[in-house]
């Protein structure tokens, strides 16, 4: 028997809404629903069950399927298990397709509990083959986006079960021999159910990403502070910030294009403006960005992309509004104050994004007027993921305006985007 520490507990972060449907047919017994709860106890054990993290709904079948709790009816994990012991066996006939159907228009529903934009998950667990039809109330059930798990036991049909469960088959879907080996499976169905909530969960996230929509081109230039203060775990930190950032413009050779440079003691260009003409390059670029050290000289660095990032022959572009992110994490051992100002008078849009112990009267000497939308300072690194769907709106909305200003400097008279500035 499994103890109480040895058991697998599902720690991510990211938050479900279960519902189990469990087979009550006449075929089972009393003495093997005993056993099927048992395997429900060790199952819902493995998840942090809370109102505002994991919820667990269940619903028993046989002829007619029943609702036994929503998932907005117990809010700890103890309640939970208290509903499974007390758990009637319902007996009958094995009517799964309606079951099927009932908890797809019943148990994932608002007023059930269930919650938008939160991962779902259904659980079938059967022990004989289906009076009706599986397979469209099954497809209906994925269709929606939930997610389905199919435990066969005893007499299952494991055709049936694959039609039931969402792909791949080798992790969704678990067939076994008698009721008293269930829970031999629970280990193996609580990790693949935790992996694939927390796949689900980036999944649903990055549908929900801020993307930039505005026809409005712009050359963006990122600027990274790489030095020893940062420590390597921390770069990785940044290089996710940028991955996210990078996912919300329209990067193409046409679009916005995308440059990067990293400094220290000294700055190098990581890649140039015209360097990648996808967003997918520009994001391979970022993971395998590598970590610079040394020291903290902002100033050199300012001074360095005005003078090597934003010229025609790194992929600059004239006619387009030009913005600069500056990411530094200490203050720095040079002055900023005269290249900012440089670059803001090229008409480089600045934003500064300060991290841990960076100095915010230095990010504000950096960043454009107004400080409010363009100076960004977080506590630490792990946080960074907090500001980039303001930064990306922030960077949008003013490529949209800019890019207005420049065509109106330009006039009606001009054919095409000319040189003015830069």
């Amino acid at each position: 028997m499994m103890h109480p520490e040895d058991e697998f507990m599902c720690k991510t972060p990211a938050i479900s809404d279960i519902v189990i449907l469990v087979d009550g047919s006449g075929s089972i017994g009393l003495i093997n629903f005993r056993l099927v709860k048992t395997f429900l106890e060790n199952l819902v054990r493995a998840f942090s069950v809370e109102f505002d993290k994991t919820r667990i709904g269940l619903a028993q079948y046989s002829g007619d399927p029943r609702i036994e709790w929503h998932l907005n009816a117990h809010t700890t994990k103890e309640a939970v298990i208290e509903a499974v012991k007390n758990l009637p066996y319902k007996g009958g006939d094995t009517m799964t397709g309606l079951a099927l159907t009932f908890i797809l228009e019943t148990s994932f529903k608002p007023e059930a509990g269930s919650r938008p934009g939160v991962p779902k998950i259904g659980i079938v667990i059967t022990d004989g083959t289906s009076n009706d039809d599986v397979i469209p109330p099954a497809r209906s059930l994925r269709e929606a986006g939930i997610e389905l798990f199919a435990i066969g036991v005893k007499d299952a049909d494991e055709n049936e079960l694959k039609a039931i469960a969402s792909p791949p088959e080798e992790t969704h879907v678990y067939n076994v021999a008698d009721f008293s080996v269930m829970s031999d499976i629970v280990e193996s169905l609580t990790k693949t159910v935790c992996d694939r909530v927390e796949q689900l969960d980036k999944q649903i996230k990055a549908e929900d990403e801020f993307m930039c929509k505005t026809p409005a081109i712009s050359d963006i230039v990122i600027l990274v502070d790489g030095s020893w203060s940062i420590g390597l775990m921390n770069f990785r930190l940044v290089k996710t910030f940028l991955e996210n950032l990078v996912r919300a413009f329209s990067v193409e050779f046409d679009k916005t294009r995308i440059g990067l440079a990293q400094y220290s003691g000294d700055p190098r260009i990581e890649w140039h403006l015209n360097a990648h003409t996808t967003k997918e390059a520009v994001i391979e670029a970022v993971k395998n960005l590598p970590y610079k050290g040394g020291d903290t000289m902002t100033g050199l660095a300012l001074t360095f992309i005005l003078e090597t990032s934003f010229k025609p022959e790194a992929g600059s572009r004239p006619g387009v509004p030009k913005i600069g992110i500056v990411i530094i994490d200490g203050m720095s051992t040079d002055d900023v104050i005269p290249p900012a100002r440089s670059l803001r008078e090229a008409g480089i849009e600045l934003f500064a994004i300060g991290v841990k112990d960076a100095d915010e009267n230095e990010l504000k000497a950096i960043a454009s007027p107004p400080e409010e939308t363009h100076v960004y300072n977080v506590a630490d690194f792990s946080v960074m993921s907090d500001i980039v769907e303001s930064l990306t709106k922030t960077v949008c909305d003013r490529v949209e305006q800019l890019d207005k200003q420049i065509k109106a400097a330009l006039g009606p008279s001009r054919n095409g985007p000319q040189e003015a500035g830069l």
